[in-house]
């Protein structure tokens, strides 16, 4: 009947100890199919990956691309505007961006900007050129923001600030 016990424990040691792995090395190129010349996305030997950025090409947000974002598309830079129209009575937003799905749709941020906080007064989508006009009361100081996001297939768009514009009375 010891033994038995002896045996059990020894057996459940063996389960517990430790399993040391081996590490691979690093690869210097995706595998690639040698008839096509077609790349395989590294380490899932499933997939095809068109542009070689590691991503398979349908997990890849831009498959023609190659970009090291973890959507597959490449960064594209947005800058947002905020001027007076004084002859409208209304601010005005642009965005731009050198892609123009970033400028396109956008959604713009409008913010009261005072001495203690800024208070977020309205969230809207630009026009499909990246503006919008916004009626405000006059006399306050008033900025836009527009949030990152990502357009599919095409880029992810940065954030961007306008400066702050003082409205008159």
């Amino acid at each position: 009947m010891t033994s038995l016990r002896l045996a059990s424990l020894l057996a459940s040691a063996v389960l517990v100890a430790p399993v040391s792995y081996a590490v691979a090395p690093a690869v210097a190129a995706p595998p690639s199919d040698d008839r096509s010349g077609v790349q395989r996305a590294p380490g899932t030997g499933l997939g095809t990956d068109s542009d070689g950025d590691g991503l398979a090409d349908d997990g890849d947000g831009c498959p023609t691309v190659a970009s090291s974002n973890p959507t597959g598309c490449p960064s594209a830079w947005r800058k947002v505007s905020l001027r007076w129209l004084a002859g409208e009575q209304r601010l005005q937003a642009q965005v731009s961006s050198p892609v123009s799905a970033c400028a396109s749709r956008a959604r713009i941020k409008l913010w009261l900007d005072r001495t203690d906080r800024a208070d977020k007064l309205l969230s809207s989508n630009a026009s499909f050129d990246g503006r919008r006009k916004f009626k405000v009361p006059g006399g306050a100081r008033y900025y836009v923001t527009v949030s990152p996001s990502y357009s599919t297939g095409v880029a992810e768009c940065g954030k961007a600030t306008s400066r702050t514009v003082r409205v008159p009375r």
